[in-house]
């Protein structure tokens, strides 16, 4: 009971880290200032977080669970069919439902962190590698690449995905947005078409 508890308090601070992070900014965002957003002793925020680069972990840990949360169509099909059509979770990755799920700018804040910090830095290879572990196990379940290489297929979708992820972030235009994401999404079935065709 006691254990679950802990769990419960540790995710209530790391959600409320994210919720000032998105508000006011990484950098701007102390222990006290969580403590006192939560309403708890900046203490008890140390007694689970002993330092900022432990949180920002933890932090990094609930990007990767919000980001999964993209590929729950595609577990779906995999549970029902045992297949996931590809263009499934295409559209998901291009969807603005990211938005949603996480906001970019905590996202980026995060991500800056790994060029002074070595542990946040494998943190965030962690996160992109499973994802494209994921990745890879829903292409090896659709018989129309059967044999092509999802290791590089996975590599080849996210280099497209995060390049396109980090140039969309600076464009407000809806409609240049939207025509942009058509591009990205082509170049991706472009992909996947290639390798079909390897196996024709």
């Amino acid at each position: 009971m006691k254990k679950k508890i802990s769990e419960i308090r540790k995710k209530e601070i790391v959600e409320g880290f994210y919720s000032l992070a998105k508000e006011n900014g990484l950098e701007n965002t102390s222990i006290a200032k969580i403590g006192k957003h939560l309403n708890i002793p900046p203490s008890l925020v140390m007694h689970y977080f002993p330092t900022k680069d432990i949180l920002i972990s933890h932090l990094i840990d609930y990007i990767l669970d919000q980001y999964l949360k993209i590929y729950e169509p595609a577990i779906r099909e995999l549970k029902e069919k045992e297949h996931a059509d590809p263009k499934t979770f295409i559209d998901k990755l291009f969807s603005r439902d990211w938005n949603l799920l996480f906001d970019d700018g905590v996202f980026y804040s995060c991500f800056a962190l790994i060029f002074r910090n070595d542990k946040i830095k494998k943190e965030y290879r962690r996160l992109h590698d499973r994802l494209r572990e994921f990745l890879k196990e829903i292409l090896d379940k659709d018989e129309t690449l059967k044999g092509a290489n999802t290791l590089v297929l996975a590599e080849q979708i996210f280099v497209v995905v995060e390049g396109a992820y980090y140039y969309l972030s600076m464009i407000d235009n809806d409609e240049v947005y939207d025509q942009k994401v058509i591009f990205y999404k082509e170049q991706v079935y472009d992909l996947l078409r290639r390798n079909e065709d390897l196996n024709l």
